[in-house]
């Protein structure tokens, strides 16, 4: 393998080191491969800002930071390595792959894109502050914890309508926000919603 710093020769480069990211590290680590997790932001992903975790298999209860730290462990125990760096471009041509980071370039065998998801942000104040404790983004996720209380679904899209609908089996009272004059979503789709938690 002329040319190839084997030093920085990964069999997978996994970018993103939420769950799956982490999951995917477990795997491959324990199966003695040279795995790299590159992750941008904070390991753990999303789910670190959950202060209340009791929907993972096998966990009963929880909290986001402490789940993705015991994946990061039990990676770090079979082998993976760890790398806080923003990966700037991707070249998965050929039987080397290459990723560029603000770190440097890094050869693999593989690599898994496991990036995950950010939620948009609305920007009002507390928004930040209170995220994961009464700010949420996924009523799937979330929606147990707010049982008898009155709820606020922001937007009028698909997503915002679907999940006010969901919220209702949990909530006392759903009101959706909407900034335009009705919602954007499909009509069938908004006439399920004012049917269920229009105010």
């Amino acid at each position: 393998m002329n040319g190839i710093d084997m030093k920085k020769l990964y069999d997978g480069i996994i970018i993103g080191g939420g769950p799956a990211g982490l999951s995917a590290a477990i795997y491959l680590a324990r199966a003695k491969y040279r795995v790299l997790v590159i992750e941008k932001e904070k390991m753990g992903g999303q789910i670190t800002i959950t202060s209340e975790v009791v929907n993972y298999p096998g966990v009963p209860e929880t909290d986001g930071k402490r789940l993705t730290e015991n994946m990061r462990q039990q990676a770090e125990f079979f082998g993976a390595e760890f790398m806080m760096a923003e990966v700037k471009e991707l070249n998965p041509d050929g039987d080397i792959k290459k990723v560029v980071t603000d770190k440097g370039t890094f050869e693999t065998l593989g690599i898994v894109l496991a990036t995950g998801a950010s939620p948009r942000k609305i920007g009002f104040e507390g928004e930040i502050k209170y995220q994961g404790r009464g700010v949420a983004y996924c009523a799937t996720c979330d929606g147990e914890f707010f049982t008898g209380l009155d709820v606020f679904v922001l937007g009028g899209g698909f997503a915002a309508a679907e999940e006010s609908v969901f919220l209702t089996k949990y909530a006392n009272k759903v009101t959706v926000i909407v900034r335009e004059e009705d919602f954007t979503c499909a009509a069938a789709v908004a006439d399920q919603v004012k049917k269920s938690s229009w105010d």
